[in-house]
């Protein structure tokens, strides 16, 4: 009896550091492969989202560690680098290692409202990041990218679709994926991020709560009208620093078109 009591005791403080202190240091790398035309010819995305960063820890280590691995084409940053306590140096000392071929690209998520860093225009400059916040970009002769400002805390353009050709494919990144049910007969694929999966999921019930913003769009993929979106669990944390049968997530998606 008095083991089974000490075992009781335990479990749950056992529970607690794993959640606190070794799932959110736990990267996990997915692997996507997805086609939205029929030429045959590819790119590979990386897709990082909700860094909540004060600088180089250990799973932007492992972040930088999987990017320099894989070697992706492009990288899309999908808002929230910003968080409480952040500064213009951790910040800079984060993105400063994200490089791709392809370009890196950004949009603001609700943390750059709510945590404004008069600087990140400034590093992003200096990086060659490109903001891509309500803007358009060719990537080729075939494919545009489409970037929207957060739903929750900003204002989205989606006007600014109707810039691309109608006969181009279109990729669209932005930070709240409920924003997808306004933009899914626009383009033919989405990247967001804001829900950190939910940061603490149960088996076979899922997320305990996420953010407003999220919708039923909590992680993984999602189809509607003409277009697919695929949404990550993030890198960082958010409120609280705890993650349970919910790991930080980098997304690499190969692009068939």
């Amino acid at each position: 009896m008095k083991y089974l009591k000490l075992s009781l005791l335990l479990f749950p403080i056992s529970l607690f550091g794993y959640a606190v202190f070794i799932e959110p240091n736990q990267l996990e790398s997915t692997n996507h492969h997805i086609s939205i035309d029929s030429q045959k010819r590819h790119f590979t995305i990386a897709h990082v989202t909700d860094l909540h960063t004060k600088g180089m820890g250990a799973v932007e280590h492992k972040l930088i560690a999987a990017i320099k691995e894989k070697k992706p084409d492009m990288i899309v940053i999908t808002g929230d680098i910003a968080t409480p306590g952040g500064t213009a140096k951790g910040y800079e000392e984060v993105l400063a290692q994200l490089k791709a071929p392809l370009g890196v690209y950004f949009v603001q998520g609700n943390w750059e409202y709510w945590e404004p860093v008069k600087e990140l225009k400034d590093i992003f400059l200096r990086l060659g990041i490109k903001d891509l916040t309500n803007k358009t970009l060719k990537i080729n002769d075939s494919i545009w990218l489409a970037g929207l400002d957060d739903e929750l805390a900003g204002s989205p353009d989606i006007s600014v679709l109707e810039d691309i050709p109608e006969d181009k494919k279109v990729i669209s990144i932005f930070h709240t994926p409920a924003l997808f049910r306004k933009i899914s007969d626009k383009v033919d694929l989405a990247f967001a991020g804001h829900s950190h999966g939910g940061q603490i999921r149960l088996p076979w019930i899922g997320p305990l709560w996420t953010p407003e913003g999220t919708g039923e769009f909590d992680s993984g993929w999602y189809e509607q009208g003409r277009a697919r979106m695929y949404v990550s669990r993030g890198i960082g944390n958010s409120i609280l620093p705890i993650r349970f049968n919910c790991k930080p997530e980098l997304a690499f998606i190969k692009v068939e078109y």
